[in-house]
């Protein structure tokens, strides 16, 4: 007989990617919001370096990194640590602050591994809805604060939605949560411009993860970050494991912070091309579409499945969505102009 795990883990469904068994590289990818473009030469450099200087045998040391990634954040060594992808950075958040019987308040529909997370430890998941057009619930989320939440999560912009917050809305729920950890994570910051790291210096409460999965194309190296004041950050190093990030994340993640010319000409083309672009086929041919502040944006066509898998066969992966207020919908990253015109000219013919 199996040992039994806990019961309430095994209620649970195991998080499972779409096309978990397909071969992506076949395909355009647009499911998963990941960079179109591989890294810039500058990475192949620094992790060939890496394995040449035969170092991979030897723990990481985080001693070069984290000078140059406290520069471009803004902040103190004290108050950041480097974790393995922003989905680690989320465990320790919620392992430092959650247990059986506690609650996390999140809006839905949300990137699921804070829910995951939350299910694992045994804590309860208070929800509100985004509202139909897709805007941020904030009187109601205001509300929705009860004895037993233990912490407060934002997403900003959402994924899977695109929402944008205003950063006063998250001022005001700083504000009136002054003992309450507020985690906001600001995974698509780069492609928004939008942060609310200038609160640090008034909120204690505040913590702040961003990730290098997204505009700087290393989501196969896991490579996240959170910041907030630096007494919380010291707990957290409790709970991080002290060898956790790679040193082919780290060589990766500098080259690209000392040479920033390539992501942020990828970034540019994006926001200010690609998706505008992608904008102006879809309202002429009356598809409906929730465009958002990030590098994706939501489309409902007239038959969802029949569009996701009239895409697949004809090569682009797009994913469809499963959450209450969305299932009608599927979420398409944006990439270059040369992958937009390619989508296009493929739904188009539908």
């Amino acid at each position: 007989m199996l040992p039994l795990v806990k019961p309430h883990i095994a209620a649970m469904s195991a998080y499972s990617p779409p096309w978990s068994n397909l071969d992506r590289k076949q395909y355009l990818r647009l499911d998963l919001n990941e960079n179109t473009q591989a890294p810039p030469e500058c990475v192949n450099i620094a992790l060939k370096n890496l394995i040449d200087d035969q170092h991979l045998q030897m723990y990481p040391d985080y001693s070069s990194f984290l000078p140059k990634l406290c520069q471009y954040v803004g902040v103190e060594a004290k108050q950041l640590i480097i974790t393995n992808g922003s989905d680690q950075a989320i465990e320790i958040i919620l392992r430092a602050y959650l247990a059986a019987g506690d609650a996390m308040l999140i809006a839905q529909p949300e990137f699921p591994i804070f829910t995951q997370v939350a299910k694992v430890i045994g804590a309860d998941v208070q929800t509100v809805a985004y509202n139909s057009d897709m805007s941020f619930p904030f009187e109601q989320f205001l509300q929705s604060v009860q004895t037993n939440t233990k912490l407060i999560i934002l997403i900003n912009p959402n994924n899977p939605t695109g929402t944008a917050l205003k950063l006063d809305q998250i001022e005001t729920i700083l504000a009136e949560n002054p003992n309450l950890p507020v985690v906001v994570d600001e995974a698509y910051f780069e492609f928004t411009g939008v942060t609310c790291k200038a609160l640090l210096e008034q909120y204690n409460n505040l913590i702040i993860i961003r990730t290098f999965s997204k505009a700087f194309a290393m989501a196969g190296l896991r490579l996240g970050y959170m910041f907030a004041h630096a007494d919380i950050i010291s707990q957290f190093y409790k709970i991080r494991a002290p060898f956790d990030v790679n040193s082919c994340a780290l060589a990766a993640a500098e080259a690209q912070l000392e040479n920033p010319a390539g992501w942020k000409q990828y970034v540019n083309e994006v926001m200010t091309e690609s998706k505008p672009l992608l904008e102006k086929f879809l309202k002429p041919h009356k598809i409906d579409y929730h465009t958002g502040a990030a590098n994706f944006m939501l489309v409902k066509p007239k038959n969802r499945d029949e569009s996701v898998n009239y895409l697949k066969q004809q090569g682009i992966l797009v994913r469809p969505m499963i959450a209450q207020g969305i299932e009608d919908t599927f979420r398409v990253s944006i990439g270059t102009i040369k992958d937009t015109e390619r989508f296009i000219s493929v739904f188009k013919n539908l």
